[in-house]
């Protein structure tokens, strides 16, 4: 493997996380969203030009002896800005005051891209230097000057993104990826600074005539280089990407943990299932189908729902000690075999009348509460079987008390 292979790695995670949110740039025009495709893109971008071999290409298609070196001066002073942009944007700053500060932000970078590019053109750097360009030329009139402004223009930026979102952690009470994003975007822009020290302490050595340090600049800014793109990478898509990881996971731990509850109900209300087809790809929509049809079955079965073996099951279930959400579940759990079981038995038969009273209530439950009860009808804490034949619900007034059975 060549020795250059690490700047391919970290441009091809950039990429693939810039290929990861590029479809939602067809829906989303949010400036934060397109902002952080800009970084992802440009990151990955300037570390593969600052490859030491694309470089060599770069100069010899040119014919230009380093004028990469501009090139990816260029970049990493855009993608400088950038970074400041979309931190200040993410700040909950008032538009007034975050447009102020980017109408400045664009100023001063935009200056600094065209005095790289006039210092490179004004200075003369004939030999090539893929790997010590900076240490090599650190004396050298114009081209001095064109290192110092790039190096400035990045290290203030670290500066500010460091202390921005120190600052902004400090005090954020938002959702808990973008907390994490924030503490990695933290040490990645630390790690920032310590990139740029290194090469700035190569230069002054050279500036004292001295060549021992030129390692801080082709060896230990490398591994800086390395370790600040990938955290300033993950801590861009941390904030956008965890929440929707974390809703994948789980709605499919609900779609999976709910089938043993679903496959029951459909088999006792077969009517519930939906026949269009869903997506294999999309989990979420799945999940809340399969929630949708479990809440039907539910409500199809009421009229079979028997209180009796509810007050039996939470009588055997508070024997065993379980807490009350698992004591709730087992209730449902033992209400909801007993119901189909009446349903079963009664074959073609219109299903028994309700009245207005509480006893056959459907108790409201969301998901978890779901889960424990698919659980239940998966691993019941005692045996669930069919209590008596439903009771009949008639209205007041019809002759019959509502306790009665029904006959036929």
């Amino acid at each position: 493997m060549s020795e250059n292979s690490g700047f391919w790695v970290v441009s091809g995670l950039m990429w693939l996380a810039f290929l990861g949110k590029a479809p939602g740039l067809r829906h989303n025009r949010d400036p934060l969203y397109v902002l952080v495709c800009g970084v992802l893109l440009l990151g990955g971008t300037c570390f593969a030009c600052a490859n030491p071999d694309v470089i060599g290409v770069v100069n010899a298609a040119t014919g230009i002896p380093n004028v990469s070196a501009p090139l990816v001066y260029a970049m990493l002073t855009v993608e400088s800005a950038l970074v400041l942009t979309l931190i200040i944007y993410w700040r909950d700053w008032s538009p007034e005051k975050a447009g102020r500060w980017v109408r400045w932000l664009m100023v001063a970078y935009g200056l600094a891209v065209i005095g790289i590019v006039a210092l490179f053109a004004l200075g003369d750097a004939p030999v090539e230097r893929r790997v010590d360009f900076d240490p090599y030329y650190a004396r050298t009139p114009f081209i001095r000057e064109m290192i110092l402004l790039y190096l400035a223009a990045h290290t203030v930026a670290g500066v500010m993104a460091t202390v921005l979102c120190v600052r902004w952690a400090a005090g954020v009470t938002g959702p808990k990826w973008l907390r994490r994003g924030l503490r990695v975007l933290t040490l990645g822009f630390a790690l920032n600074i310590g990139l740029d020290g290194s090469k700035l302490l190569a230069i002054a050595a050279r500036w004292c005539g001295g060549t021992r340090w030129d390692w801080l600049d082709s060896e230990v800014s490398r591994g800086f280089a390395f370790a600040c793109t990938l955290f300033t990478g993950i801590g861009f898509v941390l904030p956008m990407v965890g929440g929707s990881v974390e809703r994948t996971l789980w709605a499919k731990r609900v779609f999976l943990r709910l089938g043993p509850l679903w496959r029951a109900l459909r088999e006792a209300t077969p009517a519930v299932a939906a026949a269009l087809p869903v997506p294999w790809w999309d989990v979420e929509l799945k999940a809340t189908r399969r929630v949708a049809e479990v809440q039907d079955g539910r409500l199809a079965l009421r009229p079979y729902r028997n209180p009796d073996v509810a007050r039996a099951a939470a009588a055997r279930a508070s024997a065993l000690r379980l807490a009350p959400a698992k004591v709730a579940a087992a209730v449902e759990a033992a209400v909801l075999v007993d119901a189909m079981a009446a349903k079963a038995a009664s074959g073609d038969a219109e299903p028994p009348l309700l009245d207005d009273g509480t006893a056959t209530a459907l108790p409201a439950l969301d998901q978890r509460a779901l889960l424990r009860v698919s659980r239940m009808i998966r691993r019941p804490p005692f045996h669930l079987t069919a209590g008596t034949p439903a009771v009949r619900r008639i209205p007041a007034g019809s002759g019959q008390g509502p306790g009665e059975r029904c006959e036929g």
